[in-house]
C-alpha cells in the first residue's frame, strides 16, 4: 500500500523514485478515456512534467533511453528518435497531442522528430489495443507528447512556469516558458523555447566536430470550455532547428528543419442518448527541411499533411465501453536533390517525355543522381473500434478485457514532374499503389489479489509500406549510403504476444514483461554487394522483405528500505533476427544491446538525491558487415531541491552529473557509432519556477 500511496501522491507534484515514470493511477489524457492506467491491460509509461523538468535529455530519445525496453536512435545530439523493443521507423509513431508529428524522422536517421519536449506536460509510451486510436502500423508502439496548448477543461486564473538549463560538456543552454489563463469559460495558452549547444566532447576530452545544435519555437492556443458541454479550441505552433551532422570526413553538413502546425479540436459531451462524447480533431502541418553542405543547400524536402480524426465514445453496452472512429490523412511530399544547389522544388512538367526509361539511369538497378523520388501523395482512410469491459469473480478475482480493430485504406499516388525526364523510370512505375492493412488486437488483465496482477496482449497487425520505402532511389549523404527503390513491397504482418506480471507489496514493486513478435514479409533495409556509381565509398541498401522474429523481456524491481530510502533495479533484452540467413547472418542491424540499471535514491522533505550505474552489454549479434559494439557503463548522480511557497508557486533546483567517471561508450543503435561516441562527463544545472 505504501507504493500505491506514493505513486498517487506523485501525480500531485511529489517526488518519485522512478523519476516520475508513472505506471499506475494516472489518467491517459490522450486516449480520450478517463480510465486510470491501473485499469488497462497493456502497460503505459507516463513521464509527467516534473520528471521532464528533472531529466537532462534534450530529445525524445534521450528522455526515454533509460526506461526498460527503450533505446535512442541518435544521430548526433540533434536527433534522438525512440526505439521500442528493437523496432523503429514507421513501426513507432511519434505523436503530438494524439496527432502525427508529420515530420520525416521515420524516413532517415538524420531527420529529427518535430515533437518538442521543452514545453511538454506529459510524455506517454503506449502499446496494445490503445495504439489503434492513433493510426495503423504502430506495431512497436506510440510515443505521444502532450503540451496542453488547447485546454479541454475550464481554466480559472493564471498559471505558468519558467525553466532554464545549462550543461558543461557542450556549453549548452535551454530556456522555456509557458503561461496559461482563463475565466472559467475562455482559456488561452502561450509558450516558447530556445536552446543551443556547441560541439560535444566524448570521453577523455575528445571533441566531436560537427555536433552543435540550436532550436527555437513558439505556440499559442485558445479554447472555449464548458464543464457540461465540452470544449472547442484552436492552436498554432512554429518551430525550427539547425543542427550539424557528425561525419568521418568532418564535412560541414547541417540539417535545418522547420514546421508550422495548426490544430483545431472539439469535444461535445453527451450529444445523444448513449453517446458520452463526440471528439473531432483537425490538423495541418507545413514541414520543410534543408540538407546543407556549407554553403550549398543540396537537399530540400517539402511536406504538407492534413489529418482529421472523429470518434464517438459510447455509454456502457452490456458492460462494454469504448470508442469508434474515423480518420483521414492526406500527405504530399516533394523534394529536390542537386549538388549545384536547391532553391526550390523542381518542375519539369513542361519538358517532353515519351513514357520510357531515362537515358541516364544506370545498371540493372537503375541508380539515379537527380531528384531521387517523385512527388508522392499518400492518402490514409481509417476506421477503428476499441472496446473495454471490467470483469469480477468471487473466486478468481477481477480484471478487464480490451479489444481493438482497425482497417486502413492507403493509396500512394506519384507525379514524375519533379524528376528530370533523363532520370525517370518508365511510365508504369508511377501508377497508383493501394493497400488495405487490417489490425486486430486483444488484451486482458487478471488481478489475482490486491497485490498481484497478470496481463496478456495479442495482436495480428498489418503495416503498409511508406512511399519512401518503395520509391526513394538516391543518395542519403548524412548516412553515407545509397538507397535503392523497391516498388514491389507488400504489406508486412506481425503476430504479437506480450505477457506482463506485476507484484506490489507493502514496500516494493516488481514487474516482468516478456514478448514475442513473429513477422511475415518483414520490411528491412538490406545491405547490397553493389558499388555506388556516384560515391563509391558509400554503402548501397535496398528495402527487402523476409520473415523475422523479435523476442525479449524487461524486468524491474523497486524496494523501499524506508519512506525516504529506496533502490531500483531494471534490465532488458531483445533479439531481432530474420527467420532465414541473408549473407550468412540472421541478425537485423542496429539491434539494441541488453542493458541494466542499479539506482539508489534518498529523499527527505524538499531534497531528493539519486546515484545510478547504467550498463550497456556488448552487442555481438550483428548483421552482415556490421561491427560489434563493446560493453560500457556510465555512473550518473543527481540532487534536487524543491520548495513550495506562498500562492502555490513551486521552485525547483537540480544538479546532475552524467557519466561521472568520463567512461567511453558507443551507441550500437546509432548509424554514427563508429565516429560519434557517447558524450563524456556532463554537468547540468536546471531550475524552474511553477506558479
Amino acid at each position: 500500500m505504501l507504493y500505491r500511496l506514493l505513486m498517487c501522491g506523485l501525480v500531485l507534484g511529489g517526488v518519485t523514485p522512478l523519476g516520475h515514470s508513472v505506471e499506475l493511477d494516472t489518467v491517459v489524457v490522450s486516449s480520450g478515456d478517463d480510465s486510470s492506467l491501473s485499469d488497462v491491460a497493456q502497460p503505459v509509461l507516463v513521464l509527467d512534467k516534473d520528471a521532464l523538468a528533472k531529466n537532462p535529455g534534450d530529445s525524445l530519445g534521450t528522455l526515454l533511453q533509460q526506461q526498460p525496453g527503450i533505446s535512442n536512435a541518435s544521430f548526433g545530439p540533434g536527433v534522438g528518435r525512440p526505439v521500442l523493443r528493437g523496432m523503429s521507423g514507421s513501426r513507432v509513431k511519434i505523436m503530438v497531442n494524439g496527432h502525427d508529428s508529420a515530420d520525416l524522422s521515420a524516413m532517415s536517421s538524420d531527420h529529427a522528430p518535430m515533437a518538442e519536449a521543452a514545453n511538454a506536460h506529459q510524455l506517454e509510451v503506449i502499446q496494445g489495443p490503445a495504439t489503434l486510436l492513433f493510426g495503423g502500423g504502430a506495431i512497436g508502439g506510440v510515443v505521444n507528447v502532450l503540451d496542453g496548448k488547447i485546454a479541454r477543461q475550464p481554466v480559472n486564473g493564471i498559471s505558468g512556469n519558467v525553466s532554464a538549463k545549462a550543461t558543461s560538456n557542450e556549453s549548452g543552454r535551454q530556456l522555456s516558458a509557458e503561461l496559461n489563463g482563463g475565466n472559467g469559460q475562455y482559456a488561452w495558452h502561450i509558450s516558447g523555447f530556445d536552446k543551443s549547444s556547441g560541439d560535444y566532447h566524448a570521453a577523455a576530452g575528445e571533441q566531436v566536430a560537427n555536433s552543435d545544435t540550436s532550436g527555437n519555437g513558439v505556440s499559442a492556443g485558445f479554447s472555449l470550455t464548458s464543464a457540461e458541454r465540452g470544449f472547442i479550441g484552436f492552436s498554432v505552433s512554429q518551430s525550427e532547428y539547425d543542427y550539424a551532422v557528425p561525419n568521418d570526413e568532418n564535412t560541414p553538413t547541417r540539417v535545418r528543419p522547420e514546421q508550422i502546425r495548426y490544430d483545431l479540436k472539439s469535444s461535445w459531451l453527451n450529444p445523444l442518448d448513449g453517446v458520452i462524447s463526440w471528439d473531432n480533431e483537425l490538423s495541418f502541418n507545413d514541414y520543410e527541411h534543408e540538407e546543407v553542405t556549407l554553403p550549398t543547400v543540396e537537399g530540400l524536402f517539402d511536406q504538407e499533411t492534413w489529418e482529421f480524426n472523429s470518434r464517438l465514445r459510447h455509454a456502457p453496452l452490456s458492460g462494454w465501453q469504448g470508442q469508434l472512429g474515423f480518420s483521414l490523412r492526406q500527405q504530399r511530399l516533394q523534394l529536390c536533390h542537386d549538388h549545384s544547389g536547391c532553391s526550390a522544388i523542381p518542375d519539369y512538367s513542361a519538358q517532353n517525355w515519351n513514357g520510357g526509361r531515362g537515358s541516364l539511369l544506370r545498371n540493372d538497378f537503375p541508380f539515379a543522381h537527380n531528384t531521387p523520388m517523385p512527388e508522392a501523395e499518400t492518402q490514409d482512410i481509417g476506421y477503428y473500434l476499441v472496446e473495454k469491459r471490467n470483469w469480477e469473480n468471487d473466486q478468481w478475482g477481477n480484471g478487464n478485457l480490451e479489444f481493438g480493430a482497425r482497417i486502413d485504406y492507403r493509396t500512394i499516388s506519384l507525379d514524375p514532374k519533379t524528376v528530370d525526364p533523363a532520370w525517370r523510370q518508365h511510365r508504369g512505375y508511377y501508377a497508383d499503389v493501394n493497400f488495405a492493412p487490417l489490425t486486430l488486437s486483444a488484451a486482458a488483465s487478471w488481478n489475482i489479489s490486491q497485490t498481484q496482477r497478470w496481463a496478456i496482449s495479442i495482436a495480428r497487425a498489418e503495416r503498409a509500406p511508406d512511399a519512401q520505402e518503395m520509391f526513394w532511389n538516391g543518395d542519403h549523404h548524412a548516412t553515407f549510403s545509397y538507397q535503392l527503390d523497391n516498388p514491389e513491397l507488400e504489406k508486412e504482418t506481425a503476430y504479437t504476444l506480450d505477457i506482463n506480471w506485476t507484484l506490489t507489496r507493502q514496500n516494493w514493486l516488481a514487474r516482468v514483461a516478456v514478448y514475442r513478435y513473429l513477422f511475415q514479409d518483414y520490411i528491412y533495409n538490406d545491405l547490397k554487394d553493389l558499388v555506388n556509381p556516384y560515391h563509391s565509398a558509400n554503402a548501397v541498401y535496398r528495402y527487402e522483405q523476409a520473415d523475422a522474429e523479435f523476442f525479449g523481456g524487461e524486468a524491474s524491481l523497486e524496494y523501499f528500505f524506508a519512506d525516504n530510502l529506496y533502490v531500483r533495479m531494471q534490465g532488458d533484452y531483445v533479439n531481432a533476427q530474420l527467420r532465414q540467413a541473408v549473407d550468412n547472418s540472421k541478425n537485423l542491424p542496429r539491434t539494441p544491446p541488453a542493458t541494466a540499471l542499479l539506482q539508489l535514491g534518498w529523499q527527505h522533505h524538499q531534497w531528493q538525491a539519486e546515484v545510478e550505474n547504467f550498463w550497456s552489454l556488448a552487442q555481438r549479434k550483428t548483421a552482415s558487415q556490421e561491427t560489434a559494439a563493446a560493453a560500457y557503463q556510465h555512473v550518473n548522480a543527481r540532487i534536487n531541491y524543491s520548495h513550495i511557497g506562498a500562492a502555490d508557486y513551486e521552485w525547483l533546483l537540480g544538479l546532475r552529473v552524467n557519466n561521472l567517471f568520463d567512461a567511453p561508450g558507443r551507441n550500437h543503435v546509432s548509424y554514427l557509432k563508429e565516429f560519434a561516441p557517447l558524450p563524456g562527463r556532463n554537468i547540468s544545472l536546471t531550475t524552474s519556477l511553477k506558479f
